[in-house]
């Protein structure tokens, strides 16, 4: 690379563009933080909230404390049903969401302590009806399913779909491109489509051992 050019990029995109943005995005947060301390059910100390986040009903979701949640992610969160007041998405302490992440929570959905969700990740307690064979999928009634529990420690590899009604133990790794349609236990590996335990921890043997 040429001596200007590499020159050039040190000045403006690793100086001026990347600290300016840096900044932008450091104030807005300032007053991202400030209207979702009001609006939502609960909203945690040292939250990292970017710009562009989709969500609904803010009123029924609750947000632990240093989570951060990144640019493109969707939060729905209206209640289906009589209890309007409930809390349907409950996001817990030191989680991690990345961006296109979509999350359909009209029943409910719990996302416990310091899990990472990865990109692209889809989790729903809905489903699209398709009974009615002389109907249209999309004409069909979208039924409400399950909860969908998600323990401590979890991660969730990139293009992971979590089915409604599945509880996810704690410290549970997912491989990328899973779908998850039933529950796992705690310290396992999971991946496939559908997914399956692939690894378990051991703790008398004190090792990760092959499932089979």
């Amino acid at each position: 690379m040429a001596a200007y050019k590499k020159w050039i990029q040190d000045i403006y995109y690793n100086g001026i563009r990347r600290k300016g943005n840096s900044t932008y995005r450091g104030f807005v947060r300032i007053f991202i933080n400030m209207r979702n301390r009001v609006i939502f059910r609960e909203y945690g100390k040292h939250v990292h909230w970017d710009p562009g986040i989709v969500f609904e009903s803010p009123y029924n979701i609750r947000i632990g404390d240093r989570c951060r949640i990144k640019k493109g992610v969707e939060l729905y969160a209206k209640p289906w049903g009589k209890d309007k007041e409930r809390i349907t998405l409950s996001v817990g302490n030191h989680v991690s969401i990345n961006s296109g992440t979509f999350i359909n929570a009209h029943n409910y959905v719990e996302i416990g302590n310091g899990c990472l969700i990865g990109k692209n990740i889809l989790i729903s307690d809905t489903k699209h009806n398709f009974q009615d064979p002389t109907k249209w999928v999309k004409s069909n009634e979208i039924t409400l399913e399950g909860a969908v529990i998600i323990g401590e420690g979890c991660h969730l590899g990139f293009n992971t779909l979590i089915f409604p009604g599945v509880t996810i133990g704690k410290h549970v790794q997912i491989s990328m491109n899973s779908v998850v349609t039933h529950d796992l236990p705690p310290y396992c590996v999971a991946g496939g489509a559908p997914a399956r335990v692939l690894r378990a921890y051991d703790f008398e043997q004190e090792k990760w051992v092959y499932a089979g």
